[in-house]
């Protein structure tokens, strides 16, 4: 039994039905999450100004409550400080012992005394520090009760330094707060006046903290959700709205419009401000957790509505993505078909399946029939291309050949020049060699005339020769059997070198011959030898075509990285559309019947093809009957430390 295959579940096989139902799903699915993500978003950024907004009224307002409260406070301590029996009793400066009263002072003092601090203390003192009056109980552990009100500041752990009261001045005073026997204490101090300066101070003991009535009030009014403490501004001293010492946040973040706290119970958001005239600080803090119970529930209600709207919409989704996918497989189907090379599929369509969908059936009717007739068409042609490509391998196969032996008759040419070259050279070695012999009067006196003859034979040699080198370089070139010893060479003692070499044939012609611009240190990287040669080269074709009477210049000049030579003449001068074939091999542009010229037309190609060799060009510019410039460019040397 033949094992059927798995079906894929892969998504990139599915087909369009299963695949527009789960796109149209996703999509109603990501909207609805989006909507519920930024609803979400926005009802706790609303919450959370509303939240900042209330804490923010109600710390002003709790804050002005406190302030209000020790103004009174002040006045009546100030009331007190002016009664006459206060001032009687500093200025003598002796202390009252007795708790009578009927004393004068310590009904004064009884009078600042409220219900809720009735038994802590309530002290008049001298300007110089010595206590007069006392009234009311010591408070168990109280680290402040014998000191003198100028000089009350807190050394105990965790309130290093921390000052309750600072020194008597001439306006009322309240001390930061501390802890002592379970509760929060803080000092209150006005000074006693005489004639405008300080002669007492009356220093009253009160306790932080409303009555459990009053602080359930306050926080009926500010929520159950927010919790209300005061706290020092120089240390990390907290208290409780009913005065119950509190441990501070583990840590505090400042926000742009208030803090977080960090407690054991969570993070809180929180606002703060100062409360005037003391060194407190009113805060208010609530979780953050508090902010998101309602925009939850929100948010709860309305995922409750967007499920069912999400549902409804997927179904309708995938009733209409059937409907209109089925006739779009069916066309997928038929162009699959299509594709494989069965020309002859077709799909049917109806109206009822759209307009588009109906349209797109028929034409893809239509484009079957068109690519069934260009098919054949093409196979037609590509009988006819299969024809065309044989005839063109079998024409490459012959250009080949036909390359492959003019090539081969290249090399022989190159290699019938070397060797005849080598071969004429003996000879004309040995016909050189005779002529001086007989020159020399070896083998007998020799005439004027024979003598005569003799040298034409010697220059015919040498001319002959120079020939037949020029024939060997060019075939050496033509092989690439040319080495090059590049080196940094000087031009201008190069170019006079070349001075002595065609002296007698300048003096011979009568010319005149100059050098221009060669006597700096101008340095190029090239073959010693083969710099000459092309030089030289230069020089005796300048020679060749330059009248009697001429004139022949050399100069030299860098540019641009390079160096240019430049040998200009002023002869016959080339034709321009002779120019292009002037470094051909074997063309002599300037011979003609009435200029029988030497050579066979090398020179140029070999000074060329050496110039290119060294890295460098060889041009040319010319003007008929004027003269012509041959200018050689070469790379500069590079100075090396």
């Amino acid at each position: 039994m033949t094992a059927q295959p798995a079906r894929s579940w892969a998504p990139s096989r599915w087909s369009l039905t299963r695949k527009l139902p789960l796109l149209t799903a996703a999509t109603v699915i990501l909207v609805v999450v989006m909507s519920l993500s930024a609803t979400y978003r926005a009802l706790v950024q609303a919450r959370s100004d509303a939240l900042h907004e209330r804490l923010t009224r109600v710390t002003r307002q709790l804050g002005l409550n406190s302030t209000q409260s020790n103004r009174t406070r002040a006045a009546a301590l100030r009331a007190i400080a002016r009664d006459s029996a206060i001032l009687r009793a500093v200025q003598a400066g002796r202390a009252v012992l007795s708790a009578d009263s009927t004393t004068p002072v310590l009904a004064a003092l009884r009078r600042v005394r409220t219900p809720g601090d009735s038994q802590l203390p309530v002290e008049l003192w001298t300007a110089d520090g010595r206590r007069l009056v006392r009234l009311g109980a010591d408070v168990p552990g109280d680290p402040l009760r014998d000191v003198p009100p100028g000089s009350r500041t807190l050394g105990i752990e965790g309130n290093r330094g921390r000052s309750s009261i600072g020194p008597i001045g001439d306006s009322v005073t309240i001390g930061a707060l501390y802890p002592a026997a379970g509760s929060v204490l803080y000092w209150i101090t006005v000074p006693v006046l005489h004639e405008g300066r300080p002669i007492g101070v009356i220093a009253q003991q009160r306790r932080m903290g409303s009555s459990a009535q009053a602080a359930a009030t306050a926080q009926e009014l500010i929520g159950a959700d927010v919790s209300v403490y005061v706290r020092n501004r120089t240390d990390d001293l907290w208290t409780s709205l009913v005065g119950a010492p509190v441990p501070p946040p583990t840590r505090r973040d400042s926000t742009t419009d208030g803090f977080l706290a960090y407690r054991p119970t969570g993070e809180h958001v929180g606002v703060e401000a100062a409360i005037a005239g003391t060194p407190w600080v009113l805060t208010l803090e609530s979780p953050s957790s508090a902010l998101l119970v309602e925009p939850r529930a929100t948010v709860e209600r309305l995922l409750l509505f967007s499920t069912i709207i999400a549902l409804v919409g997927v179904i309708a989704a995938w009733l209409v993505s059937r409907r209109l996918t089925r006739p779009l497989v069916d066309l997928a189907g038929a162009a699959t078909a299509v594709a494989g090379g069965d020309y002859q599929q077709r799909v049917r369509t109806r109206p009822s399946h759209g307009d588009e969908i109906h349209r797109l059936g028929q034409s893809f009717n239509y484009m079957a029939d068109e690519v069934a007739t260009t098919q054949r068409a093409l196979a037609l042609q590509v009988e006819e291309a299969r024809a065309a490509s044989l005839a063109l391998r079998r024409a490459s196969l012959e250009a080949d050949e036909a390359r492959h032996a003019a090539e081969l008759a290249n090399k022989a040419k190159s290699d019938f020049l070397a060797v005849m070259s080598h071969e004429l050279r003996t000879p004309l070695n040995a016909i050189g060699g005779y002529a001086e012999i007989l020159e020399m009067e070896i083998y007998g006196p020799v005439t004027v005339q024979q003598r005569d003859a003799i040298g034409r034979i010697a220059r015919s040699q040498q001319a002959l020769l120079s020939l037949i080198n020029d024939v060997l370089n060019f075939a050496k070139l033509e092989a690439g059997e040319v080495q090059y010893a590049m080196e940094d060479v000087s031009v201008p003692g190069a170019v006079r070198a070349l001075e002595t070499m065609v002296a007698p044939q300048i003096a011979a012609r009568r010319l005149r011959y100059r050098v221009d611009g060669c006597e700096g240190e101008l340095v190029v990287r090239a073959d010693p030898d083969k710099l000459q040669q092309v030089l030289l080269n230069l020089l005796s074709n300048a020679i060749k075509f330059t009248p009697v009477g001429g004139e022949i210049v050399v100069s030299c000049r860098p540019a641009d990285g390079r160096a240019e030579i430049d040998v200009r003449d002023t002869g016959v001068g080339i034709a321009a559309e002779r120019l292009v074939a002037i470094f051909d091999p074997f063309i002599q542009v300037g011979r003609a019947p009435n200029r029988p010229h030497e050579g066979v037309g090398l020179g140029l190609s070999i000074s060329r093809d050496l110039a290119h060799g060294m890295g460098g060009a060889l041009r040319v510019t010319s003007t008929v009957d004027v003269g012509s410039t041959f200018t050689l460019e070469l790379e500069l040397a590079r100075h090396r430390t």
